[in-house]
C-alpha cells in the first residue's frame, strides 16, 4: 500500500481517527501527552471529528478498516475494539462513550 490511509481515501471511514492516531501514537512519535492536551480542546474541529468517529468506532469497531490503524499506530492490546477502548479512556476519562455530543 501506498500513501498513508487518508490520503487515498480522504473522505473514507475513520481517516481523522487514523490520521490522528497515526501522527501521535506510532511507535516513534508515541506522544500521548500531546494528544490528550489536544483532546482538551474541545474547539478543534479535527479533534471534535476524532471523539466523533472514535466513539462511533468503539460502537461498531468492525467498521474500522483495522489493519490501516494497526499497521501505523501498531497498539498492544488484545485487538482494535480493546485499543478503542483505552483510547478513549486515556483522553476522555470516565466520560462515557455514548453520551451526547455537546453543541
Amino acid at each position: 500500500m501506498k500513501g498513508f490511509y487518508w490520503t487515498r481515501h480522504p473522505d473514507g471511514p475513520f481517516a481523522t481517527l487514523i490520521r490522528i492516531s497515526t501522527t501521535y501514537l506510532n511507535p516513534e512519535a508515541d506522544d500521548l501527552e500531546s494528544l490528550q492536551r489536544l483532546a482538551k480542546r474541545e474547539n478543534h474541529e479535527a479533534m471534535r471529528t476524532f471523539k466523533a468517529e472514535l466513539r462511533e468506532a468503539i460502537m461498531d469497531p468492525d467498521q474500522v478498516p483495522e489493519e490501516e490503524l494497526w499497521r501505523h499506530v501498531q497498539y498492544k492490546d488484545d485487538g482494535t475494539e480493546a485499543f478503542l477502548r483505552r483510547l478513549w479512556r486515556d483522553l476522555y476519562g470516565d466520560e462515557p462513550v455514548d453520551a451526547p455530543e455537546r453543541a
